[in-house]
């Protein structure tokens, strides 16, 4: 009896101190305290993608305005004939590359060299190199001038739009000051007193008035109360300095200007044909020139191929040029297009920026599946190996020394990437017993090899952990059972370990890939950050090219770009990428474990 009231007393005080905090038990503050932490999470989630939305949102009416001018004032029609500019600049260093092929193989005949210059110098290669390279003045020349009034144009009109938009201001100005009582604000004393100086000293006002100007201006910024004859003199700042910046503007009107950017294409045709003439002529009198090499010649055969079919296709882009329409509709969706598929990320460009996500997003997918190339078999064998077969002091050993992988600072491994791996690999490229891999030596230490192979160290930890829960997950009984009915080892690991535990595995690679394509540091510094699409002609040397990705130029470009702009905001429609790219790959791991997870059960 007395033993059954120390129980009840002892659980009714236990019972008690449950309930002390706020009229809560333990549990309830337990279960309170993480379900808030999750709803933090999931507020500030939610407050991340808000905000990259809003700032990204912006982008597209931004540069589908972009996209209008450059029609509207002629750009477009300029690169049109840049292509063919560009054509004959692409000839010209093809030429320049089969000189410098002469030379080498003059020098390895053992040619002084006076020798090699008396030949490459001789009045025919001279007239064929240098010949060649000169012809095309005209065509330059051409280009030149109607690139110049497009642009002209276009800036023009730039400029009128931020004159107009700096008058609005004034008027918001003028009118809140006419409209407020006399509660000047520490902006308003500043800019007043810059007004004052200003004016003091533009020599628009008689010497004494510009110093008693001058005195006061001092006098405000130091911190001298301002009075009504001050709020009026200011206004009347104001409405000089709109006067004077509305002076500036110089109305632009696109369907006059295009006209002189799209004006003289017959005599654009005319630069054609004497261009082609003088270049036939001087590739005729280049078959006086002995080379002394079959593989020079049949290069300078080629050379000869490519320059007629630049000819023949000129006919092409007279029509192109004179089908070319400023008034033809630039819709929202061409702006979207021009985004997503688009091949160039131009910036600060004099004449056209663009903003096409196809390199940056084919450089992230190619250092990934380089990275996933290497992680994949060595996290989930190390998985397997660790779980299944390891004793207990290797796991002990081996387990550890992985995951420490993911304590490494990203940085640390760039550093180590760029001044050891980077450099050790085009080392051994060099070397004479690997002269026969068509794309060796390497000209870049930097490229998406370097970059994926430390992205797939990287990853490694992430794979292994999660596989390595995914087999331990397993029941002991499926084992058991396996070597009940005479499996070994191998084959239970085989045949009943792995297949059950698939799910985890599939999701362990995933997550694995989520890891490595929103990576930033390693890939900024040695990915070698060229902003093109890869090569993918060059069969296994595209591994081997510098390639930019999405991370890598945000964290380069987002703390140079002016807030709110249209490269500011083309930024964060890449982050918008990225975040629907972790998106589908979390939910596609989410997908793959409740589709094996049922199979499983």
């Amino acid at each position: 009896m007395l033993s059954r009231k120390k129980t009840d007393s002892c659980t009714t005080s236990f019972s008690h101190r449950k309930s002390i905090l706020l009229g809560l038990d333990s549990d309830s503050i337990i279960k309170k305290f993480f379900g808030s932490t999750a709803m933090v999470a999931i507020l500030v989630l939610g407050l991340i993608t808000i905000f990259l939305f809003k700032e990204g949102a912006g982008f597209i009416g931004l540069y589908h305005k972009s996209l209008k001018e450059y029609r509207l004032s002629g750009l477009e029609y300029v690169d049109i004939l840049k292509e063919k500019r560009e054509g004959y600049a692409s000839l010209t260093r093809y030429l320049n590359d089969i000189k410098a092929e002469w030379i080498n193989a003059l020098r390895a005949e053992g040619l002084t060299q006076s020798e090699i210059n008396k030949q490459v110098m001789a009045p025919e290669a001279k007239a064929f190199f240098f010949g060649y390279m000169r012809a095309g003045g005209e065509i330059r020349s051409f280009v030149k001038d109607k690139m110049d009034l497009a642009i002209a144009s276009r800036d023009q009109h730039t400029t009128n739009e931020n004159l107009r938009e700096t008058l609005n201001n004034y008027v918001a100005q003028i009118k809140r000051l006419k409209e407020s009582a006399l509660s000047w604000s520490e902006e308003n004393r500043n800019t007043f007193g810059l007004r004052l100086r200003e004016a003091a000293l533009s020599g628009s006002i008689g010497y004494d008035e510009g110093t008693d100007m001058r005195q006061r201006a001092e006098e405000v910024q130091q911190g001298a109360q301002l009075n009504l004859e001050d709020k009026e003199l200011f206004i009347k700042l104001l409405e000089q300095e709109y006067v004077k910046v509305e002076r500036m503007i110089q109305p632009v009107d696109f369907s006059i200007t295009v006209k002189e950017v799209v004006a003289d294409q017959e005599a654009y045709k005319n630069i054609l044909i004497r261009l082609e003439k003088k270049l036939n002529d001087i590739i005729t009198s280049s078959n006086a020139i002995t080379f002394g090499s079959q593989s020079i010649t049949d290069r300078i055969d080629r050379f000869k191929d490519l320059n007629a079919i630049f000819f023949n296709q000129s006919a092409i882009h007279l029509e192109t040029l004179a089908s070319w329409n400023s008034t033809k509709e630039v819709s929202v969706w061409h702006a979207i297009g021009a985004f997503i598929r688009g091949k160039d990320w131009i910036t600060a460009s004099d004449q056209q920026d663009w903003y096409g996500l196809l390199p940056l997003l084919s450089g992230s997918l190619l250092i990934s599946l380089i990275a996933l190339f290497f992680a994949i078999p060595f996290g989930i064998g190390a998985a397997i190996y660790v779980n299944q077969i390891a004793g207990s002091v290797e796991r002990n050993f081996i387990k550890p020394y992985i995951e420490f992988v993911s304590a490494i600072p990203s940085v640390v491994i760039g550093f180590f990437g760029v001044v050891v791996f980077g450099e050790a690999m085009r080392f051994l490229s060099q070397s004479e017993f690997l002269h026969w891999v068509p794309f060796f030596p390497l000209q870049e230490r930097l490229n998406a090899f370097t970059a994926g192979c430390l992205l797939a160290l990287m990853a490694i930890p992430t794979i292994f952990t999660l596989a390595e829960d995914a087999l331990n997950n397993i029941p002991h009984h499926f084992k058991e059972a396996s070597f009940a009915i005479g499996a070994t080892p191998l084959q239970t690991t085989l045949r009943v370990i792995i297949p059950t535990a698939l799910s985890g595995i599939i999701s362990a690679v995933m997550l694995g890939f989520g890891r490595v394509i929103g990576e930033t540091m390693v890939v900024l510094l040695c990915a070698g950050n060229r902003i093109k699409i890869p090569d993918f002609t060059d069969g296994f040397g595209v591994f081997f090219e510098p390639v930019h990705t999405m991370t890598g130029i945000i964290a380069q470009e987002m703390g140079e770009v002016v807030n709110g702009s249209l490269h500011y905001r083309a930024l964060f429609m890449v982050g918008i990428v990225l975040f629907f790219v972790s998106l589908l790959i979390n939910y596609s791991a989410q997908r793959v474990v409740k589709k094996y997870g049922k199979l499983e059960s």
